[in-house]
């Protein structure tokens, strides 16, 4: 019985030792969230022709796993974090969440996941790896897009907004600025206040969406405009002291 419990115990402490040494050789990884605005080179993927062609589009969301030196040593697509464009009976395009697009982009995406490249990680002064996602986005029909800036002096047709009676009772005033989004014609599709006070930024929005650009071109081919609007609200003078 002794000699047992002799060898179950030298069993138990090579057991420990083992674990303890593979503890030590493993390396530490930490979770780096969504990766895209972390690398230092990050390769668009080849968008395949066919699947252009057949305007296959969609997200994929890449789950990566990234060395002490900061390369990419693994790359998987991943379901959760990935989506499906598609267009519905209406002929409207709709997102699917939780799905992964067609083979073709996923396999794209991976292959430029796994040519990505990171500034090594250190925790405590020690190198680590990280583990994270690389999301990449599919657009078969994507138009080119320029920043315009503060577009108030390039606009051919710039309504003044209304001043709201709820602005004026508590004596609302200042600047209200507009990020918006002029299509290849010149005509805002997208209009959302950034700045001011809350009870003017609904008038502002609404003539920041009737404002009227000329169409802006690129090497010759249309683009979309993206840039700001400012409105400022200035009580009126009622001649009261």
């Amino acid at each position: 019985m002794k000699h047992f419990l002799l060898t179950a115990a030298f069993l138990l402490l090579g057991f420990v030792f083992v674990n303890v040494l593979a503890a030590q050789d493993s390396p530490k990884v930490i979770n780096g969230g969504v990766l895209n605005g972390k690398a230092v080179r990050l390769p668009k993927p080849a968008y395949p022709a066919e699947a252009r062609a057949a305007k296959f589009e969609g997200a994929v969301a890449v789950k990566v796993t990234v060395d002490e030196e900061g390369n990419v040593i693994e790359a998987e697509a991943d379901a959760v974090g990935s989506t499906v464009v598609r267009s519905n009976d209406d002929g409207l395009k709709e997102t699917v969440k939780g799905e992964l697009p067609d083979a073709s982009l996923v396999e794209a995406a991976r292959a430029a996941a796994l040519e990505a490249k990171f500034s090594p990680t250190r925790l405590s002064g020690e190198p680590v790896r990280v583990t994270g996602f690389i999301t990449y986005s599919f657009q078969a029909n994507a138009a080119k897009s320029i920043n315009g800036g503060v577009l108030n002096g390039k606009a051919v047709s710039l309504p003044s907004p209304e001043y709201p009676a709820a602005g004026k009772a508590v004596k609302a005033s200042g600047t209200v600025s507009v990020q918006i989004l002029i299509d290849e014609n010149g005509d805002v599709i997208s209009a959302a206040a950034v700045s001011g006070h809350p009870l003017l930024r609904v008038s502002a929005v609404e003539a920041a969406k009737m404002a009227k650009f000329s169409p802006t071109r690129l090497k010759g081919e249309p683009v979309k405009v993206s840039g700001v609007l400012t409105y400022n609200f200035v009580l009126p003078d009622d001649g009261s002291n």
